[in-house]
């Protein structure tokens, strides 16, 4: 067969259509498309010049090469608009931003597409009849869909997942059945979750479709949670309400809008139960801050008299006031006797609202520990207030001051009214004139006070004013008067 130059610029363009469609065309979904698209209207027109419409087209004389080439061209053709019809429908989604598991319906639309296109080759390339084949075909799917209805039930209910569109890659669900996690791969047959420990879970689609599920990320972030908690009927609940929301300020993690809530929500003949609504940033801090809520409640009630104990056990006696406030990092070096010593000297300081402990730049040589309320640590940097955080009941502040006479390097201001005690250098000088070995062992605790993860806010006080390398000397020259 000798090709005249139609059929010679037909070839190139049905190679060149079968060469970008497939594989070799352009990383821009639309530069790809726009030029694609040029390619197959100029292959058209080339065809219909050549051939006429490919529903009807003018082939040669039977067991001619003219004829195998016609049809050969044509079967491209047919091909190609095919492959042009499905990256119509994948282009839409990508300019419509439809997320991922949209896929699902483009690619079922897409095995359709190319199934009537096979079809109409068939029948209009090669000129074999169909009917024969489709009602085969019937038999055959009817067989198949028996043999495999549980993958076909994963598959359709994936379609109208996908269709739905109730969750996407990325978002934190609840499933039924205690599973939780971030949807990681959503594909024709199942879902795929990875848990809070790491693990994939893979959920078939069929079960999804019949599961309750919630969407965590939508219409946001946001996590919303509660807690109970059980105290003593003889504690007025006023009071109790006022400890659990001096405990809830303790807690960085809860948000301020919408703002946490207490409740009393069940009154029994010992013990009331009171319930706190909080809400996080998201769900990986649901439950550091559970467990953040109950450790503050706990020391809010220990530091309002104890009032918090098991259920069906008494509480046990409470130690001397002032030897509980005493037990903190800085004075473990000292034996209980000297500990005794200073007790009787604590300073008692009470705060209301609004009430400054100490400014940033003071320079008094004081230690403050907090026996009960909640106070807030912020520096000025620049003519602006930023706030460092919160301290409560048992933390003390100050340390680096009384040791060296530092200045603040913070304000310490109370959020709710407020009890310290203030321990003051004149108390501990006398101690390291008798004992001069003390005050490394202070400078030991101090900085081991300073490395804890949650006396973090206290240390900030301090520790912008003295290095940690030249605490030792400042702590000897502030007290050289008693060495």
């Amino acid at each position: 067969m000798i090709f005249v130059p139609e059929q010679i610029v037909t070839t190139i363009l049905v190679g060149a259509g079968l060469l970008h469609w497939w594989g070799l065309g352009m990383r821009q979904t639309w530069l790809r498309f726009a030029s694609g698209s040029i390619l197959f209207a100029l292959l058209t027109a080339a065809v219909i010049y050549t051939i006429g419409s490919p529903l009807q087209p003018r082939f040669a004389a039977a067991m001619s090469g003219e004829r195998l080439w016609q049809q050969i061209v044509i079967t491209a053709w047919w091909l190609l608009a095919a492959r042009f019809a499905v990256e119509v429908t994948r282009t839409s989604m990508v300019i419509k931003r439809i997320a991922g598991e949209g896929r699902l319906f483009s690619d079922l639309l897409a095995g359709v597409i190319y199934l009537a296109v096979a079809l109409t080759i068939v029948k209009t390339v090669f000129s074999f009849p169909i009917g024969g084949l489709v009602a085969t075909s019937g038999i055959i799917a009817i067989v198949l869909g028996l043999a495999l209805q549980n993958t076909l039930a994963d598959v359709f209910a994936g379609i109208a997942v996908g269709i739905e569109r109730p969750y996407a890659i990325g978002d934190l669900v609840w499933f039924e059945g205690a599973i939780e996690g971030e949807i990681v791969q959503i594909n024709w047959r199942s879902v795929q979750v990875k848990t809070v420990g790491n693990d994939i879970a893979t959920i078939p689609n069929s079960v999804v479709a019949k599961s309750r599920f919630i969407n965590r990320s939508v219409p946001s972030m946001r996590r919303s949670d509660n807690v109970q908690i059980p105290a003593p009927r003889t504690h007025a609940p006023e009071h109790v309400i006022q400890l659990i929301q001096q405990a809830i300020l303790l807690c960085p993690n809860v948000l301020e809008t919408p703002p946490a809530s207490v409740a009393l929500v069940r009154v029994g003949k010992r013990l009331n139960h009171y319930e706190i609504s909080f809400s996080v940033a998201n769900s990986s801090l649901l439950w550091q801050t559970k467990s953040m809520l109950l450790r503050e409640v706990l020391r809010q009630f220990g530091s309002g008299g104890g009032i918090f104990h098991l259920p069906g056990r008494r509480p046990e006696p409470a130690e001397p006031e002032q030897r509980r406030i005493l037990d903190i990092e800085l004075f473990a070096p000292l034996s209980q006797e000297k500990r005794n010593e200073l007790e009787g000297q604590l300073v008692h300081r009470s705060l209301q609202t609004g009430d400054i402990l100490f400014a940033q730049g003071d320079t008094e040589a004081s230690l403050f520990i907090i026996k009960a309320g909640v106070l807030e640590v912020s520096r000025t940097e620049k003519h602006d207030s930023i706030v460092i955080g919160r301290i409560g009941p048992g933390d003390d502040i100050g340390e680096i001051g009384m040791l060296t006479g530092a200045p603040h390097a913070a304000t310490v201001k109370a959020l709710t009214p407020t009890i310290a005690y203030e321990l003051r250098k004149e108390f501990v000088a006398p101690l390291i004139k008798d004992d001069p070995n003390l005050l490394r062992a202070f400078e030991i605790s101090a900085r081991r006070g300073q490395a804890r993860i949650d006396r973090s806010v206290a240390a900030n006080v301090g520790i912008q004013t003295v290095p940690p390398a030249q605490l030792l000397d400042r702590m000897r020259a502030f007290f050289a008067h008693v060495l």
